[in-house]
């Protein structure tokens, strides 16, 4: 069998990184990135990560600059991985209070 990345390295691979994004409406309850053309829900509810709903507030930091930052919600599946690894493709997450 192939080697298959996780979740998270799939969508971290296929979309810009967080924060990066260059949204436009798509339709009244839709954003759609210009760039790699990930959908989220206007109301900020998609995941970091892979933009399916989002069940957890978090914050992303990037392991080797700290002070690059991305906060909203995570869906469980990104949540849960990151928690069996601290960090993937240079990313942490630490839960938003």
């Amino acid at each position: 069998m192939p080697y298959q990345d996780s979740w998270v390295e799939l969508w971290l691979g296929r979309y810009c990184a967080p924060g990066k994004h260059r949204f436009r409406q798509l339709r009244p309850d839709v954003l759609l990135c210009e760039r790699c053309f990930k959908e989220e829900l206007t109301e900020g509810a998609s995941c970091l990560i892979c933009g399916i709903p989002g069940e957890v507030s978090a914050t992303l930091k990037r392991a080797r600059r700290p002070d690059i930052e991305q906060t909203g919600r995570l869906c469980g599946t990104c949540f849960d991985e990151f928690g069996e690894r601290h960090s993937i493709r240079g990313w942490t997450v630490a839960r938003a209070s």
